[in-house]
This record gives structure tokens, C-alpha cells and sequence, in this order.
């Protein structure tokens, strides 16, 4: 779920075509787990965050891969 939650965010991010969001969002992303992490009372688990990383990441290529597709599709 989080990985799918993460790569929707950075595919609305990618949609708004502005550097200034998807740079947002990702910070967003980041201070979000700080937040998370400091007000729980179990053990910081890094692999939560790297899940949500790579999954902005994702959700980012695939808007920029489907940009590509359909570009090309419409020029043949």
C-alpha cells in the first residue's frame, strides 16, 4: 500500500509539470516519515522510506514512459 500510495503522489507531482511540486512532494514525502517517526514510540525503519522513495521515483518514469508512448503514437 505504500509503495502504491508513493507512486501515485509522484505521478500527480509529474502531472502538475512543475519542478517546484514534484520537488515539494518529495520533500513532503521525507518530512512526512520524520514526523511519523519521531511520534511513534516503535523503531525508525528506514525500509518504509526507501519503499516511498522508489516508489515516487516510479510513479515519475511511468508519467514520463506514457508522455513518450503516447507521443509516438500520435506521430505514426
Amino acid at each position: 500500500m505504500l509503495l502504491l500510495t508513493a507512486t501515485a503522489i509522484g505521478f500527480c507531482a509529474g502531472l502538475m509539470r512543475s519542478a517546484f511540486a514534484v520537488a515539494l512532494s518529495a520533500m513532503l514525502v521525507v518530512l512526512t516519515f520524520a514526523a511519523a517517526s519521531i511520534l511513534s514510540d516503535g523503531p525508525w525503519i528506514f525500509g518504509n522510506l526507501l519503499i516511498a522513495i522508489l516508489g515516487y521515483n516510479l510513479g515519475i518514469i511511468n508519467l514520463l514512459a506514457g508522455m513518450v508512448l503516447i507521443d509516438r503514437l500520435r506521430s505514426a
